[in-house]
């Protein structure tokens, strides 16, 4: 054979003195050295020729029959005995019955040796693993087997042996087995999770280094981006089911299993990358995280957790939209039960942080502030109300409270609980008359609510007047209350232009900011709806409230409003005109030329980045294609009332040009 002649005629003499005098890696890579195999398929035939007998001869628990007699039970140093040495037949063949009555018919069918012996390979290796995973082992047999099998870390084709014992007896991993797996991405990445979870217990570092793509797949979903946007969801659950089954909390769930120290770690990863960037993003992975480990029933977990009890009744909450008394009086019990200065408000804080919970605690407090409107209370003295605003104020503190390290619960300003919830409580009496006027055929006279300079100072210092006042506006637009967005519309955008410009590729955002943007994103949605979306085109005071008073001007402060009016208009001109039924409700479109070119000419220019420029003047070629070409032509731009946007998109055009005739 091509072996036998490479090796000389005295081949199994040479393999048996070397395999006699030390360890089969050693002697394998000597006799690569001394015979130039390196890289030839002769020397990788030969080596897993090897390697299948040192298989067979390892069986933990039945004896071995050799054609000389009964092999002893032992341990893989045995096997290297010179006297045992004599069984291995240095022909390269299999030690089976009958095989040299096999290899030809092999031979003639077209399967090579190493092919042959590969397979066998595979199939003694597959029930070795087997035996490893089930077979019952005291102390002295997983030490004899891990002695003979860890030598094999280093052999490729057979890493997974000791690593699948290592993974069923985590607990025999030395600080030396540890660094050698740890050290190498190849051994680690195919590593039971066992033996990884022991790795990263003893390697912090190397743990956060691991979870960082997990988490960063999470925060930069664009899909979980959108949602956190959402102020008011109609179905509530089925957003949470999404969030909850996303690969990034099933991942962690995954590498944490029931080790409270991971679990602690990744808590640890999460509150520095929230005090970095102040991403509430990371509020809600706390929450999904740890609801998915109620979910999994890892008591471990929950059970040590401080928090679970606070984010289960959250959780229900959450999936309801609503806070029945029962709930309440939980989560009050459960903030009796924290002592003062307590570490524990710092994860309490961020999870109260998640947007998810804060719009719907924000909800919660417009809800019981019209209740107590209705009833004639005021709203600072109603202990309820009172409370719930205390607990959306936490949320807002979470980051200065993990940073500063200052655990207790903020008071909310009197600025916000005394004057600008009575404005707010004016407001909705004032609906309430409107409305009465709107019924009776005499008029009634009332003062007109006006939102003053000290209300605007709580709006740039208070999440939750901010949040307050975004619920009620959009409470307002669900019930199409024009008169109401006529009043509080200003007041947003008033709010807006006292706080700009703002770089929204700041590495650590604004919470009003934030806020703001969530608000736009939930309004421009809310305005998309059927019948929110047929009241603006059909009513020339929708239009002037919506679009002429408020988003042009605000699209002309905030780079954010800007790209979503733009999306707004495209999106709402997609779905009159490609209907076919817009008929006089599609008027509006007639005039969009005039829109789009004040929005682009007012743009906020500086607070553009290169990139979204790039993005936004495909937007705007694809607003001015469309009319062009839906419905006919019927609301195509003219060229006179664009003459800047034109100019803007000339290079998409030519752009896309230029590609056509390449590709012809």
């Amino acid at each position: 054979m091509e072996e036998k002649r490479l090796l000389g005629p005295r081949a199994g003499e040479k393999i048996r003195d070397i395999l006699g005098k030390q360890m089969p890696m050693d002697a394998i890579n000597q006799i690569k050295e001394q015979n130039g195999l390196k890289d030839s398929n002769t020397t990788t035939t030969l080596f897993m020729h090897v390697h299948v007998l040192l298989l067979q001869f390892l069986h933990l628990h039945t004896p071995q029959r050799t054609p000389h007699g009964l092999l002893p039970r032992d341990s893989y140093d045995s096997v290297l005995l010179p006297s045992f040495v004599f069984f291995i037949p240095w022909r390269f063949v299999l030690l089976l019955p009958g095989i040299d009555a096999i290899y030809p018919l092999l031979d003639h069918h077209g399967k090579s040796r190493y092919e042959v012996h590969s397979n066998c390979m595979r199939a003694l290796k597959s029930k070795l693993l087997q035996k490893l995973e089930t077979a019952p082992m005291d102390d002295a047999r997983v030490d004899a087997a891990l002695e003979s099998m860890l030598p094999y870390l280093d052999v490729a084709d057979l890493q997974e042996l000791p690593l699948a014992l290592l993974g069923r007896f985590p607990e025999k991993m030395t600080k030396d087995i540890i660094n050698k797996i740890g050290a190498s991405e190849d051994l680690f990445k195919i590593a039971p999770k066992e033996v990884k979870r022991r790795i990263w217990l003893s390697n912090p570092g190397k743990f956060r280094r691991d979870i960082v793509p997990i988490v960063k797949a999470y925060s930069s979903d664009p899909d979980i981006i959108r949602l956190a946007k959402e102020m008011r969801f109609e179905v509530p659950a089925p957003v949470i089911t999404q969030r909850r089954s996303h690969p990034s909390i099933k991942q962690l769930l995954d590498v944490v299993g029931g080790k409270i120290e991971l679990y602690d770690y990744i808590g640890s990863h999460l509150r520095s990358l929230f005090i970095q960037t102040n991403e509430a993003i990371y509020c809600t992975l706390r929450f999904d995280l740890l609801m998915a480990m109620h979910e999994a029933d890892l008591g471990s977990i929950t059970k040590v957790d401080p928090c679970h009890e606070l984010v289960w009744n959250l959780d229900a909450c959450n999936r309801t939209m609503s806070m029945d008394d029962r709930r309440v009086e939980n989560i009050r019990k459960f903030f009796d039960r924290v002592n003062r200065d307590d570490p524990v408000h710092g994860d309490i804080a961020m999870i109260l942080n998640d947007p998810f919970t804060s719009n719907m605690i924000a909800s919660r407090l417009l809800v019981l502030l019209n209740e107590a409107t209705q009833s004639g209370r005021v709203a600072h003295s109603d202990s309820t109300l009172v409370w719930t605003a205390t607990m959306l104020h936490l949320g807002s503190h979470a980051r200065k409270i993990v940073q500063q390290q200052r655990f207790r619960i903020p008071k909310v300003e009197a600025s916000v609980l005394e004057k600008f919830m009575t404005t707010m409580t004016n407001c909705i009496l004032d609906d309430t008359l409107g409305m009465l006027k709107q019924d009776m055929d005499e008029s009634v006279e009332y003062e007109e609510v006006k939102f003053t300079e000290e209300n605007l100072a709580a709006l740039d210092d208070s999440e939750v007047a901010r949040k307050l006042l975004c619920h009620y506006i959009l409470d307002k637009l669900a019930n199409n209350d024009i008169h109401a967005l006529t009043r509080t519309l200003p007041t947003i955008l008033a709010s807006l232009q006292r706080n700009s410009p703002y770089d929204y590729l700041s590495p650590t955002v604004d919470t009003l900011h934030v806020c703001y943007q969530s608000f736009f994103h939930s309004f421009l949605g809310m305005l998309l709806r059927q019948v929110q979306l047929s009241r603006f085109l059909q009513y020339r005071k929708w239009q002037n409230v919506i679009m002429s008073e408020f988003l042009l001007p605000a699209a002309a402060i905030d780079s954010s409003v800007h790209e979503q009016t733009i999306e707004f208009l495209l999106e709402a001109f997609r779905l009159v005109a490609s209907s076919g039924r817009a008929g006089p409700l599609g008027d509006v479109f007639l005039g969009l030329g005039r829109w789009i070119e004040t929005l682009f000419v007012n743009r906020p220019v500086a607070s553009i980045s290169e990139e979204k420029n790039v993005e936004l003047r495909e937007m705007y070629a694809k607003i001015v294609a469309e009319a062009a070409m839906l419905s006919g032509g019927r609301y195509k731009i003219k060229p006179e009332d664009i003459p800047n946007v034109l100019a803007y998109v000339q290079s998409v055009w030519e752009r896309q040009e230029s590609k056509m005739d390449t590709s012809a």
